[in-house]
């Protein structure tokens, strides 16, 4: 059971999910409409790409 939970945490942050379900109930909190999830990872691309860090390519 340890290790289906951990791949299903595992898959979650590698595919982004977990990132954007913590940045919809950060938004519910404060009571503001989130970003769907399309723009939401736009924005996190754009981010990424404004502000390169150490990448092989």
């Amino acid at each position: 059971m340890k290790v289906l939970r951990f791949l299903r945490w595992y898959v979650r942050e590698l595919t982004g999910t977990a990132a954007y379900e913590r940045y919809v109930r950060a938004h519910e909190g404060h009571g503001g409409t989130p970003m769907s999830r399309r723009r939401f990872e736009r924005r996190r691309s754009d981010l990424r790409e404004a502000t390169p860090q150490s990448r092989c390519c």
